[in-house]
């Protein structure tokens, strides 16, 4: 089997635990180095929903990685602290190119994504063409409140808004066959399979992981709907990468978990995106 293109959907440049450096710029160079050493081609970093001296804004991520072909910038939108600036703002980084997508963060925030007051997100991605990916499950916060971020929550805005693409964070984890029922109902649906632990795989819980994945692929009926994410930093690279090779996939249906449905999904340019990773490794190698 060649080696697949590998987009991981869903990273951070996020500062979580003490050991993690203190600057923006060293954490986005770890970020870089972690994709040469594990062959990610591609990776989307996620903007939070709040904004602190280890949570950085989407306009401080594009501040260092503007110009970067190895990387996509997805804004993060807080349900409590969005202002019409703010839509305004987003609208502009929309119309620029800027950012590939729109995340939100029910459980970290106390709101059903059904709320009116997100309507106007899903608009606004509705007329840039860009997903809405949203957090469901378990929350990295014990702070987090549950009953907000259960994946049968997407059905409403998905049915209400055909036109948007969600993304199901997490797959819903616990919740994985909820996520993937209203993965199957809805087209515009689909789920990435990050976070789903912490730091590497524990054996146990890897094998009941690969259960749980094996199983949604069969609900699903193929995997044209799952795309590859870590969660990184909160995950590690390579400990994903063994997990996922470890699925009960043919090599056309893991070429569309690792880098074809998220091309789709984000509109990545798969040709650009080889010849940026060859030229990196080029450099690397020079």
């Amino acid at each position: 089997m060649s080696t697949p293109l590998i987009i991981d959907c869903h990273t951070h440049l996020n500062r979580y635990e003490p050991e993690e450096p203190e600057s923006l710029v060293d954490r986005y160079r770890l970020l870089k180095a972690e994709m040469s050493e594990n062959g990610i081609d591609y990776s989307m970093v996620l903007s939070s929903y709040k904004e602190t001296s280890d949570r950085p804004s989407v306009d401080d991520i594009l501040a260092v990685v503007d110009g970067d072909p190895q990387i996509g910038v997805v804004a993060g939108v807080s349900y409590q602290n969005y202002r019409a600036s703010d839509l305004a703002h987003l609208r502009t980084l929309l119309r620029e190119g800027r950012i590939r997508g729109l995340k939100l963060y029910p459980g970290y925030e106390p709101f059903y994504v059904h709320d009116a007051r997100m309507r106007v997100i899903y608009e606004l991605a509705g007329e840039f063409g860009v997903p809405v990916m949203i957090h469901t499950g378990d929350t990295f916060d014990p702070k987090g409140k549950l009953k907000y971020s259960h994946p049968l929550e997407v059905d409403e805005v998905a049915v209400d808004f055909r036109q948007v693409t969600f993304v199901i964070c997490h797959l819903g984890n616990p919740w994985v066959t909820d996520a993937m029922e209203v993965i199957y109902k809805n087209e515009n649906v689909v789920g990435d399979i990050s976070g789903l632990t912490l730091g590497h795989f524990e054996e146990r819980f890897e094998r009941y992981m690969l259960q749980q994945l094996n199983e949604a692929v069969a609900f699903a009926g193929d995997p044209s709907s799952l795309l590859f994410g870590t969660d990184w930093p909160i995950c590690d690279i390579g400990s994903y990468i063994r997990f996922v090779d470890q699925l009960a996939l043919s090599e056309e249906e893991t070429d569309l978990i690792y880098h074809l449905n998220s091309a789709r999904i984000f509109n990545l340019d798969i040709e650009e995106i080889a010849a940026s990773s060859a030229a990196a490794e080029a450099v690397d190698a020079g």
